[in-house]
């Protein structure tokens, strides 16, 4: 089952949402739970007392603490979910590309493009793949989705993990790239010590990345004009 959040401090709009959500559950034959919340205050509690959600579809506009912060914190906390911006407003588009949507509906929502975004959503919380490594003789398998990124020294390679872990083995990290490209989870090379998981990205800025453990990451100049065209794919 999939965990659904939608926030919007108007009513109305909260229930057109969801009624989109429940609508492609039926049609996809996927079970969903929905939840409800006016603000991003009410998101983050619920969060901490219930856990992750596995997508969070918010208004970008809300009252007091907004859209962009309340997904800032999420990511700053970890959460893997899925972050789907709903406005009517175009000038919030520069400040969803900083802190790295999923993915972005203009309002007025139809079903047609709540589907569009629940396909992606479903897409990615079924995604995992097996990572294999080698270090001192002998083989671990690591988990992609835990990777938040893999840094570089020479041949030495960290995989640094959600929760603050990390594994340690031996290869070219142009290896490690070239071996994760022919998967599905994706990741970025924005530096030549650096590549990123997408998914773990809190947050853009001109010349770095913010992890969702907070850590920032330097983009080399010539990354940035690549890293700029990806983040706008996502608008």
């Amino acid at each position: 089952m999939l965990r659904i959040a939608v926030c919007d401090d108007v009513s109305e709009y909260r229930q057109e949402l969801t009624g989109c959500i429940k609508s492609w559950s039926e049609k996809r034959d996927i079970p969903v739970r929905v939840a409800q919340f006016a603000s991003g205050e009410e998101v983050l509690f619920a969060l901490e007392s219930e856990g992750d959600f596995d997508a969070v579809f918010m208004d970008a506009s809300l009252g007091g603490m907004n859209g962009m912060e309340t997904a800032v914190r999420l990511r700053r906390r970890d959460s893997p979910a899925s972050i789907v911006f709903v406005s009517q407003y175009e000038r919030y588009i520069k400040e969803m590309y900083a802190v790295y949507p999923s993915q972005y509906i203009a309002k007025p929502v139809t079903e047609q493009k709540v589907a569009v975004a629940m396909d992606k959503v479903r897409m990615e919380y079924e995604q995992d793949e097996i990572f294999p490594i080698r270090h001192n003789r002998v083989i671990s398998n690591l988990s992609l989705k835990k990777v938040l990124y893999f840094a570089s020294d020479r041949r030495r390679v960290r995989a640094v993990l959600e929760g603050g872990g990390e594994q340690i083995f031996y290869e070219k990290l142009d290896e490690v790239e070239k071996r994760i490209s022919a998967g599905n989870i994706h990741f970025l090379r924005i530096h030549k010590s650096f590549l990123v998981n997408e998914r773990r990205i809190a947050r853009f800025f001109a010349g770095q990345v913010e992890m969702q453990n907070g850590q920032r990451l330097s983009i080399s100049r010539d990354k940035r004009g690549m890293v700029r065209r990806y983040c706008m794919n996502f608008l």
